[in-house]
């Protein structure tokens, strides 16, 4: 069976439309789509013309079948909405809180970090300065001008042994002038 473009009228596949066909009929037109609206040619042997439009008797004696019942879906429910709106309110301005709490909390802690640093630099120059002077004490001339205000003076000392008390060398008494702390037990209970 050939196919060409409908230009009007039925053929003998639409007339049986919605209508149930006895097992084992057959109407003369292969089967196989086409296009849609496309007129089908009947082969050789077919029903042509206003003949096409009759039904067979036994087309007539099958009842028309009944349409499929189905259950529709149930209407959407409508939640209110107004809580909904209070749940998303309620959400932002929790998080623009949050937002403002964690950015005080950032610069609180910015202005410690920055006084904090502003200390360790002051006790830095300060250890420097300590440790500076600590070095120029430990310097020889230094510690010779400490030993003279104390009231020490230079020369070759005498050891003695303290296992045994065997001297060594020849002690000598110091020379040099009395220092300002060393004062004598008078002096030293009155504090004149």
């Amino acid at each position: 069976m050939t196919t060409a473009p409908r230009s009007g009228g039925r053929t003998t596949e639409q007339v049986g439309k919605g209508r149930r066909k006895p097992a084992g009929t057959t109407t003369g037109t292969t089967t196989g789509g086409g296009a849609r609206g496309a007129r089908h040619y009947p082969v050789a042997g077919a029903t042509q013309g206003s003949a096409a439009l009759k039904l067979t008797a036994e087309q007539q004696r099958d009842p028309i079948a009944a349409p499929r019942l189905r259950v529709a879906p149930p209407a959407p429910i409508n939640a209110p909405r107004a809580p909904f709106i209070a749940l998303v309110v309620a959400v932002v301005v929790v998080g623009v809180l949050g937002i403002l709490l964690i950015n005080t909390k950032t610069a609180e802690n910015s202005f410690r970090i920055d006084s904090l640093q502003k200390r360790q630099a002051k006790l830095d120059s300060q250890q420097q300065d300590l440790e500076n002077a600590i070095a120029a004490y430990n310097s020889p001339g230094s510690l010779d001008a400490a030993a003279r205000r104390l009231g020490l003076v230079k020369g070759d000392p005498a050891y003695i042994r303290l296992p045994d008390g065997k001297v060594f060398g020849v002690p000598k008494p110091g020379r040099g002038e009395v220092a300002v702390t060393a004062q004598d037990s008078a002096t030293a209970a009155t504090g004149r």
